[in-house]
C-alpha cells in the first residue's frame, strides 16, 4: 500500500485523476505503475509484472524505480510493508 507521496501533484492525480503537469507522460502507465506499487507486498513485486525495475541507495536508504517512459521514472521507499515518498522523477 502507497502511504505517502513526495508530490502533491502526484498524489491528486492518483485519487482523483487531477492532471499532472508534466505533459510529456502518459498518464494511464503512470496510474498502472501506481496501482502496482498500492498492491505489492514487497518491494520488489513490481520487477515480476513486467515493468523495468531498479533500486539504488539515496541517502542511506534503499529507493525502487519502475520506468514509465524513456525519460520518466516512478520511484519508491519501502517501510514498514508499505511504499513511501513515492515520486515521479525525470531521467536523463
Amino acid at each position: 500500500m502507497i502511504t505517502s507521496f513526495r508530490q502533491k501533484e502526484l498524489l491528486e492525480f492518483w485519487e482523483s485523476s487531477k492532471p499532472l503537469p508534466q505533459k510529456t507522460i502518459i498518464a494511464e502507465q503512470v496510474l498502472d505503475i501506481l496501482d502496482a506499487i498500492d498492491a505489492a507486498g514487497s518491494p520488489r513485486d513490481p520487477a515480476f509484472i513486467g515493468f523495468r525495475f531498479d533500486e539504488w541507495t539515496e541517502d542511506n536508504k534503499i529507493r525502487y524505480g519502475v520506468t514509465v517512459s524513456d525519460h520518466w521514472l516512478i520511484s519508491y521507499g519501502w517501510s514498514d510493508g508499505h511504499a513511501v515518498d513515492v515520486d515521479l522523477e525525470r531521467i536523463d
